[in-house]
């Protein structure tokens, strides 16, 4: 007997991009039938199979589909822990996930890995993890680090069975040059079977090709129609995030005669995003350029189930695992229900299971003293001085940099112009790192977190000392995001390794809203300022970036003085 009977369905077909009428049936949590018949229904005669059902399922048309495969992702984006994250993205339709837990590995080193592993253990959300390679993200020469993953912690993790990948290779610097301990991760993972993903924003040509060729089969940073053809050519798996779809880059995709390694992957979903979609929002991104439904989705299931290994899942199909969505009857990717294992989990845009959460690894802790107005002001007499200075767009996280003539007063910049940043470790009494940042366009107030790409010491970025020193006050020693200006203090707390929280998506997207808002209320015009903001301490983000040694010029892999001579 069967335990679910679905007749009167839509089936989308992702091999094949088309969809056709038909049923389904359904026994221990995988499809037994996969049928296409104009009339929706089976065929009941006598001496046809036994299709007895404990329960029939009537879509009416509806349409169905595989649920959606994130093969590249790190739940840490979304500022939630596990169990609050597969709460938030069931309902969008996604039922996998591959998450590089690299944020909570900087901070707890494998704890942080091991955490992640416990905590998704028992939800319906289905979530495999690769281990973080860039523990700490570069050396100690350029920034502090709590957290390490040596050769022999990846050999141990490399045991689980949900450990699929070594995460992405985000020092290709420090590969290329081999002054790493990166080679002998990535054969500790060759030989233990797993993937090998890659981070190349900025390679090409034969440098490409070396990176390459320590067995990198996968990228994800922002695209280009010559850059897809090229990683193609070389034989990487292409994943196109948010920001790297565009209308050329999906005409290029459609161009292909062969799109088989061409993935749509979320990477950082902050949370007040992932309250209006997930995987699901690249699907209805990337119809909108032109690229029809069905392949969309095999973008988004199929094809990152095969890249994953993961050959039980992806496909509507006999023997698969019955993980599928119900879509809503207008067009595009609108879920209604989501099911995994033949049970539906999610409907009408909420998750049917409560959250189930695992006690908060300890470590990582923000012991560093309360920071002091001396801290943060420069150390140079009135007057102007020659400085680096880093500039941003207001589009993405890329940065450069300029020698420009700054006029201090007091220790503070007095151009109204430029940004103050500065980067304390979380533990120790170190002098912090320091930077001016231009084109933020923050005109008063200031902005802290202790979630601050990769090793996620203290970062404060504002125009007004006394406020920053508010907002620094405010995420010690708990951890969190927080905005200040004047008395007016927005804190979103970050209980679980200043990193994530347990409170429920709609609070945690509010307050992080709330952020933006202010930031945006006093100025700021960049696309995602909070992203922006937390990537500036990203030693291997091109191409400036400011940590807690100082200015770091990510291209030439050195330490820059603020003021050169």
């Amino acid at each position: 007997m069967l335990d679910l009977l679905i007749v009167n369905a839509r089936i989308v077909d992702v091999t094949r991009s088309r969809t056709y009428l038909g049923w389904l049936g359904l026994r221990d949590g995988r499809f037994q039938y996969v049928e296409e018949d104009p009339s929706g229904q089976p065929d009941t005669r006598p001496g046809e199979v036994d299709l007895r059902a404990r329960e029939t399922l009537d879509l009416n048309g509806a349409r169905l589909c595989p649920g959606l495969i994130d093969a590249h992702m790190h739940i840490e984006s979304s500022l939630l822990t596990p169990a609050r994250f597969a709460e938030a993205v069931l309902p969008h339709g996604t039922t996998t996930v591959m998450t590089d837990p690299h944020e909570l590995a900087n901070v707890l080193g494998t704890r942080g890995v091991t955490y992640t592993l416990q905590a998704s253990e028992h939800l319906p959300l289905r979530v495999f993890v690769a281990i973080p390679s860039c523990v700490p993200a570069t050396s100690a020469e350029f920034e502090t680090a709590l957290g390490h993953i040596s050769v022999d912690d990846v050999r141990t993790l490399a045991r689980e069975p949900r450990v699929l990948a070594l995460g992405e290779v985000m020092d290709y610097q420090g590969l290329a040059a081999g002054i790493t301990e990166l080679p002998a991760l990535i054969t500790a993972a060759q030989q233990a079977g797993l993937l090998i993903e890659g981070h190349t924003p900025t390679l090409g040509g034969t440098v490409l090709s070396d990176y390459t060729a320590h067995g990198i089969l996968s990228d994800h940073t922002l695209s280009t129609p010559a850059k897809l053809h090229e990683q193609l050519t070389k034989g990487y798996t292409v994943m196109l995030q948010e920001k790297s779809l565009s209308r050329e880059v999906v005409q290029a995709v459609l161009d292909l005669p062969d799109r088989s390694r061409v993935l749509l992957v979320t990477d950082d979903v902050m949370p007040n995003r992932l309250q209006g979609g997930h995987l699901s929002r690249l699907v209805n991104l990337a119809v909108s350029f032109g690229w029809p439904l069905e392949d969309a989705v095999a973008a988004a299931s199929l094809r990152p189930a095969a890249y994953l290994g993961l050959r039980h899942l992806g496909l509507l199909a006999p023997g698969r695992q019955a993980d599928f969505c119900v879509l809503e009857e207008q067009g595009g990717f609108q879920v209604q229900a989501t099911y995994v294992a033949g049970v539906k989990v999610a409907e009408a845009g909420r998750c049917l299971t409560s959250p189930v959460e695992i006690a908060a690894p300890s470590g990582g802790e923000i012991t560093r003293a309360l920071v002091t107005l001396p801290e943060l002001t420069f150390d140079v007499p009135d007057g102007s001085h020659l400085t680096h200075v880093i500039h941003c767009n207001e589009r993405n996280t890329f940065t450069e940099l300029a020698r420009e003539t700054v006029e201090f007063r007091d220790g503070w910049p007095v151009d109204p112009a430029l940004n103050v940043v500065t980067v304390f470790t979380r533990q120790g009494h170190s002098p912090p790192g320091r930077a001016l940042l231009r084109g933020f366009k923050l005109r008063s107030g200031a902005f802290a977190s202790s979630l601050a790409h990769d090793s996620h010491n203290l970062l404060g970025v504002g125009r007004d000392a006394t406020d920053l020193m508010t907002a620094l006050h405010t995420i010690q020693p708990q951890g969190g995001m927080a905005f200040a200006h004047g008395s007016e203090v927005i804190h979103l707390p970050l209980e679980v390794a200043g990193l994530v929280s347990a409170r429920p998506l709609k609070e945690v997207a509010e307050r992080f809203d709330a952020i933006e808002t202010a930031l945006r209320r006093y100025g700021v015009t960049h696309l995602n300022p909070v992203l922006f903001l937390t990537i500036l301490p990203l030693t291997v983000s091109p191409s400036v970036k400011v940590s807690d040694r100082g200015l770091v010029d990510v291209e030439r892999r050195a330490l820059l003085p603020l003021f050169p001579a």
